[in-house]
């Protein structure tokens, strides 16, 4: 059983891994939900219910940070209201009208457009654009490195007792 809880949450970690750098799926929560499968699998108590609610606030936390990045990177270089919601709402619309790397550029393209509608000159809404992108990179990054924490986290459980 071990083995299949193992494959099982490899499976996931790959695949969620990927959809962190290929945004079109929620990466880290597939990593979560895998968790838990080869938990049910090999036995909670073997597992530990510490570590589940660990990788289940890792989980939370990538979607705060995913959503976070943009935000603070577009506020950081001085983007209004309309360039940081257009940078959120940018980086949505570009994941489904470019993938997979529209949301990147989806964030940048969001954020000027927005702050030209409001009649922001032109310099001030793209350093506002470069905020959204770097933002957006900078939570893509986060997300990595919980992807990391949480396979340090959950791989030893399958080669321990």
């Amino acid at each position: 059983m071990t083995v299949l809880a193992f494959v099982i949450f490899l499976v996931t970690y790959v695949v969620a891994a990927l959809g962190v750098v290929l945004p079109v799926l929620p990466g880290v929560p597939i990593a979560a939900v895998g968790a838990l499968a080869a938990a049910a699998i090999v036995g909670f108590d073997r597992f530990g219910i510490d570590v589940l609610i660990h990788v289940g606030l890792l989980a939370v936390l990538s979607q705060v940070v995913d959503l976070a990045g943009t935000w603070l990177g577009s506020k950081y270089y001085g983007a209004g209201r309309a360039g940081t919601w257009g940078g959120i709402i940018g980086s949505f619309v570009g994941l489904f009208a470019f993938p997979p790397w529209g949301f990147l550029f989806g964030a940048l393209v969001g954020a000027v457009v927005a702050e030209l509608l409001i009649g922001r000159e032109l310099y001030p809404a793209i350093r506002s654009g470069i905020g959204a992108f770097v933002g957006t990179l900078g939570g893509t990054v986060a997300k990595l490195v919980i992807m990391v924490v949480i396979g340090v986290i959950v791989f030893p459980r399958f080669f321990s007792g």
